[in-house]
């Protein structure tokens, strides 16, 4: 049948409604799509499936949003984007969010001929043009109307029980035989074997007999007799016919024991599948779904995919060992690639057994998506209908920075330039996250592990498993120290309190390993060496920093910029968190080193160095306490690690 089009132009929209409660018909999931038209269109579909609300969404791109333009045939998100149905619908309506108006060019849409479409359409029926963009061709072509295919079955019995009542019994056709629909209540009927024609009718205009005997070829090398229903060949020899009527009974008893064996199949099937589509429902809206699509649909820009399990299976192969990328304590990271050739890493989380987390779920995917920065990873989508959530992350080739220091070859023969590259872009990362990300992000994780490193060697933060919006009272504050040995802020292993400044202390050990080239918690040696962050302060106590800097790094000519990379890490390292120096200065002071570093003049101007830097010179007694303090915590910390 024909269905409307919802439109939105510049002088208004009209939505779409489609509604067959109370009759036979369902809108067909396998040969129909959600499809939208249009730059920058969200369009969404809520429909209903039994008693189920059921809805989905679409969002379209288009240049200068994005680095692509819209292509001829392609309707893959740039321009147009379809979505596919997960289940037969019995009533849908279609309509638009304002959410991206303000992203669209305003002038543009202002031209009655800049419009966006959004409907459901047979799939093998649309074909996307670019022309549809820039005029009213697509609405012109269609009048306003697209086909699309619907499923019917009679009433709301089994076979079993329409058969009791005659009178309203619907094959009619002597030759016919009942079916139960597979794609919902009801039944159909169907002409017997050897009978074509309208089961639905009685007589002679419904199922009538096939003359076998008159196709092309013939069905059998002798001379052929038709029969009601069949066939049977006589031979040469002039055989009796007993053995043919045999063999036709023969036939039509396995074919009932067939028909029988696959409608207790179906049967079977159809419950399984409705029993798994409850569950994953379940695990939807467990994991704030309802939430997400909500929050989606009322934010501006929002660009963000909701993946079914069955994608995320088949683009890691069934999650196969080979494309493990990395296991931690809050998942295991998978590699894999959609259907358009993207790579990505998909984590599965742990288990959540906390209902406040689950309730929060959507919410903080939904602010992590919004993040924006050239040196985070970018969170595509999530998949949330399994019991433990998966992610989905923009695949960043180079592996973490905990391999690039500490692996085999670690970084040895890197210059002291790229180390305290990765080590600013790093610091802009959690600066854009504590400071320009609304609301402010603590990571609550900084580890040089968590630090992925792309193509270009850039710094890419990543594994936000433990992070929170910052907290705006004291009920929000954490209550169950999380992190990594060797990384924790002291203060907060304290208070329980994850502050900003936390990730400021977790930062000035990754900085430490970046210019020392070890780890930051190491068990072989004296206890007072296992820590990284221990032996750096004790040694700048004693005047010997250099012997704790990585030897393929010293040098006259980094000298004065390593002290001042010490000093800025020791800064970070301060046990009161109120001493130490924000991510945002952090960031600044590191963009000044390596603009220092840059200039031929570096090794003999030390008293411009020193202004352009604005070194103070830090105070021997503040070392002191700091280091003093930190042994205390650190043997703190180990009996509490050991303990576990």
């Amino acid at each position: 049948m024909m269905s409307h089009i919802a439109s939105m132009c510049h002088n208004g929209s009209n939505s779409n409604l489609l509604d067959f409660r109370g009759t036979p018909f369902t809108v067909s999931e396998k040969d129909n799509m959600f499809t939208v038209i249009g730059a920058n269109a969200l369009a969404f579909m809520a429909g209903l499936r039994q008693s189920a609300i059921y809805v989905i969404g679409c969002l379209t791109q288009s240049s200068p949003y994005i680095n692509s333009t819209a292509q001829e045939g392609s309707c893959t998100g740039v321009g147009c984007c379809q979505v596919a149905l997960s289940s037969n619908l019995s009533y849908h309506n279609i309509s638009f969010s304002d959410a991206n108006a303000s992203d669209v060019n305003t002038s543009s849409m202002d031209d009655e001929r800049h419009c966006r479409y959004a409907m459901v359409v047979e799939t093998n029926k649309f074909r996307f043009h670019t022309e549809y963009l820039n005029a009213t061709t697509f609405w012109d072509e269609h009048k306003g109307e697209v086909p699309i295919i619907l499923n019917w079955a009679v009433g709301n019995e089994t076979c079993d029980v329409a058969r009791v009542d005659t009178s309203s019994y619907a094959c009619r056709s002597s030759n016919s035989y009942c079916i139960n629909s597979t794609i919902r209540s009801g039944y159909l009927c169907n002409c017997s074997a050897g009978y074509q024609g309208n089961p639905y009718l009685p007589g002679a205009g419904g199922c009538q007999d096939i003359n076998e005997c008159a196709l092309s070829p013939p069905p059998c090398p002798g001379y052929c007799i038709n029969t009601q229903g069949g066939f049977f060949c006589q031979n040469t020899k002039n055989r009796s016919f007993s053995q043919s009527s045999t063999a036709i009974i023969s036939v039509g008893l396995s074919a009932t024991v067939v028909i029988l064996v696959i409608a207790i199949t179906c049967s079977y099937l159809i419950r399984e599948r409705r029993k798994l589509a409850n569950i994953k429902e379940k695990y939807f809206r467990q994991h704030g779904g309802l939430l997400l699509l909500e929050q989606i649909s009322s934010r501006q820009g929002t660009t963000f995919t909701i993946f079914t399990e069955a994608e995320l299976m088949e683009t890691t192969e069934q999650f196969d060992d080979k494309n493990v990328l990395g296991r931690g304590g809050h998942g295991t990271v998978y590699k894999g690639t959609l259907k358009n050739g993207t790579a990505v890493a998909i984590k599965r989380c742990i288990s959540m057994t906390d209902e406040q987390h689950r309730k929060e779920f959507g919410k903080e995917m939904l602010i992590l998506s919004q993040v924006n920065h050239k040196n985070i990873v970018k969170l595509l989508g999530c998949c949330l209908e399994v019991e433990v959530p998966m992610l989905v992350y923009e695949f960043i080739p180079n592996g973490t920075l905990f391999q690039f220091i500490h692996g085999i070859n670690g970084c040895h023969s890197t210059p002291f330039s790229t180390r305290l590259r990765i080590a600013h872009e790093s610091a802009l990362a959690l600066d854009y996250l504590h400071s320009c990300a609304s609301p402010p992000i603590l990571h609550g994780d900084v580890k040089s592990s968590n630090i992925l490193l792309d193509d270009n060697y850039s710094a890419k933060v990543s594994d936000f498993g433990a992070s929170i919006v910052a907290p705006t009272d004291e009920s929000q504050f954490v209550t169950l120290v999380q992190g990594t040995c060797g990384y924790l802020d002291p203060e907060y292993m304290q208070t329980c309190q994850l502050t900003d400044k936390s990730d400021v202390y977790s930062f000035g050990v990754v900085l430490l390993e970046l210019i020392t080239g070890k780890k930051a918690l190491s068990l072989d040696g004296p206890e007072s060496e296992r820590s990284l962050s221990m032996r750096f302060l004790c040694a700048l106590k004693v005047g010997r920093l250099m012997d704790v800097i990585d030897d393929h790094i010293k040098g006259e000519e980094n000298v004065g910029l390593l002290e001042e990379v010490a000093d800025l890490a020791r800064r970070c390292l301060e046990m009161a968190g109120e001493n130490r120096p924000a991510m945002r200065d952090v960031a600044e002071r590191l963009d000044r080193l390596r603009k220092v570093m840059q200039h031929p003049w570096m090794q003999h101007e030390t008293e411009e160095m020193e202004s352009l830097l604005g070194v103070r010179e830090p105070s021997v007694a503040s070392v002191e306490m700091v280091s003093t303090t930190f042994v205390t915590m650190e043997k703190s910390v180990g009996l509490l690690e050991f303990g576990r």
